[in-house]
């Protein structure tokens, strides 16, 4: 928070025509009011050997801000989130929490949680804009994940250039960030989580359990993910579509005294008798960085990920926007390197081509997936996605102890709302076999959203 008022003095110092007294006022007289309102629904059910698992949760809550209009390209924006629990089971007779209380729509301990989120300074000039302080990002490795009540967030300077033609320059620095929600689906500083998106949240050592992750509170970005501070987490990236029907990009995340993170895409669409069809392929390379990690996990870092898509966009007279798609996705392996050559995603960050809704097995070591599913409008803004994931974990993965095959099937149904504009409801059925080796859960989500 220091930094972020450091900044954003520096910019108000620097801008002293942008803030006139009268020139502020108007800024905040044609500001907008924004957000999102949620309600989610959540029903886990495990086969009957782990049936004492079962949880489920309802709760209610968002993000509510402002922003105000810019003024010489200048503008500030502040936005709060908050999570409630609607559940007269959340706690147990002698007050302490309800471990049937699902914990991935809550805070520490399922608490309900409310913190400001977002504080920002926003410049835009000509083809460049600059982001500074407390702020929303999605990109490969470093994101939202904003799967349950509230996303994580960040604190840091983005900056983004569109000088190039069909090319946009990023670079960005992130020193802190603070985990949304869907942390507490996982144990705290955990194989698993460390793997699916999710870090060790401070702890120094493993396995701190479920609902140990403390929801809003913005921590630095080497805390978050190993349990021990660095200098934060700089970005760069470059994204070139200036080849007709060919999108690449290429990110790279350095994370001081901790690794280094190359990802790399590329997207190509052509047309196969009238079919509209992209080919898609990525690749991921985690290097070692410092001697923090090895201090932490007695291994340093050394990771690969392949994945290759195919989506097909087939016209049809039945259904509108009719989409089949496939994926396969491998890991390497070696035991020589932390978590055995599983890659290492601890600030949200999963964008392997396959993954399921809650199976995010493709980024262990020695895992190789696939991936099958078809979209499509049953009739306008009524939307099912069906999928199938199929992973083989080998036995080199610092997961389970030994080789196995698991695997995902979910149905996703979205409907947006034309009575009521900007409300959108989602039904999920998640049906799960072998998530660990003899355990099988069947989840099912109700969520409605309504933007503002």
């Amino acid at each position: 928070m220091k930094k972020i008022l450091a900044l954003s003095a520096i910019l108000a110092v620097g801008s002293t025509q942008v803030f006139a007294a009268n020139d502020l006022e108007s800024a905040f007289k044609e500001s907008k009011i924004m957000g999102q309102f949620r309600a989610f629904y959540i029903d886990r059910d495990y086969n009957t050997a782990f049936s004492k698992n079962d949880r489920s949760a309802f709760a209610i809550g968002g993000k509510f801000g402002f922003e105000t209009a810019a003024v010489n390209g200048l503008k500030f924006g502040i936005m709060a989130y908050t999570t409630n629990a609607i559940n007269p089971n959340r706690t147990n007779d002698d007050g302490t929490p309800n471990l049937h209380m699902d914990p991935s729509l809550f805070g520490k301990d399922r608490k309900g949680v409310t913190y400001i989120g977002q504080l920002y300074l926003n410049y835009s000039y000509k083809n460049t804009n600059v982001k500074i302080g407390r702020q929303e990002i999605n990109t490969p490795m470093a994101g939202m994940d904003d799967a349950r009540m509230l996303p994580n967030l960040f604190e840091g300077v983005v900056i983004t250039n569109k000088d190039l033609p069909k090319t946009t320059l990023i670079g960005a620095h992130f020193w802190n960030m603070a985990y949304g929600t869907f942390a507490n689906a996982y144990s705290a500083c955990s194989y698993l989580g460390i793997q699916s998106g999710y870090g060790c949240g401070g702890y120094s050592s493993l396995n701190q359990g479920l609902a140990k992750y403390d929801t809003g509170n913005f921590m630095n970005m080497g805390k978050q993910a190993i349990g021990k501070s660095n200098a934060g987490v700089t970005v760069l990236a470059a994204i070139y579509e200036g080849i007709p029907n060919l999108k690449l990009q290429a990110w790279d995340y350095y994370a001081w005294d901790m690794m280094n993170i190359l990802y790399l895409q590329g997207d190509y669409t052509l047309n196969l008798s009238n079919i509209k069809t992209t080919v898609s392929a990525q690749y991921i390379n985690e290097t070692n960085v410092g001697d923090n990690v090895k201090k932490v996990f007695g291994k340093e870092v050394g990771a690969n990920l392949f994945g290759a898509k195919i989506n097909f966009n087939i016209p049809t007279s039945v259904v509108q926007n009719f989409n089949l798609y496939a994926a396969y996705s491998t890991t390497g392996s070696d035991t020589d390197k932390v978590l055995n050559g599983g890659l290492i995603t601890p600030w949200g960050g999963t964008p392997g081509f396959v993954q399921g809704t809650v199976t995010r097995l493709g980024y262990v070591a020695d895992t190789t997936a696939w991936k099958v599913g078809t979209s499509f409008d049953i009739i306008k803004g009524l939307n099912l996605h069906l999928a199938y994931s199929y992973f083989n974990v080998g036995s080199k993965a610092k997961y389970a102890s030994t080789t196995h095959d698991a695997s995902e099937t979910n149905w996703d149904l979205t409907w947006k709302c034309r009575l009521i504009k900007n409300l959108e409801v989602r039904a999920r059925g998640i049906y799960t076999w072998n998530f660990v080796p003899g355990q099988n859960f069947t989840e099912y989500r109700l969520i409605a959203n309504y933007n503002f």
